[in-house]
């Protein structure tokens, strides 16, 4: 089967390892020598932008690799049912039931959506745990979308 998948995960590690080294060249310990550190503000946002394509390459990828697993385990007319369900349906239609790694799946699905169809937050949101920080979540996915691809055999 021919596939773009090993582009679309790469894609997604190379923009979450920029993301992640803008990041760290955006804090410097406090100017008085106190603990702590300063965040400089990044007027582009371009360590956010990074991690948005991140987020949405592992999403691809994913679907990618699911599609060629499906079709391999259970034929493409079988796969097909499938195709449109949620990602820890899939998991499960593939033989994969781990706990953690379902909870992983619905926290990249969720973060997932979260920024790709955003919904804006009023301030008191943030606060209630609802908000989620863009570098943190593209980094628990590409971890997790390769963590799929060992378990699927695609890794």
């Amino acid at each position: 089967m021919l596939s773009n998948a090993h582009v679309y995960l790469t894609i997604a590690e190379e923009a979450l390892a920029e993301s992640k080294q803008l990041d760290q060249a955006a804090r410097t310990p406090r100017p008085d020598g106190e603990p702590g550190i300063v965040i400089a503000y990044d007027r582009e946002c371009t360590s956010f932008k990074r991690s948005l394509v991140a987020m949405v390459f592992s999403g691809v990828y994913l679907e990618a690799i699911f599609y060629i697993a499906g079709v391999e385990r259970l034929g493409k007319d079988e796969y097909m049912k499938i195709d449109r369900k949620c990602y820890e349906e899939k998991l499960r239609a593939l033989g994969i039931t781990d706990p953690e790694i379902l909870v992983t799946c619905k926290r990249f699905r969720d973060a997932r959506n979260d920024l790709v169809h955003e919904k804006a937050l009023e301030p008191h949101e943030i606060e209630t745990g609802r908000f989620c920080m863009a570098q943190r979540e593209a980094d628990v996915g590409v971890s997790f979308v390769k963590a799929v691809a060992c378990l699927l055999d695609k890794g």
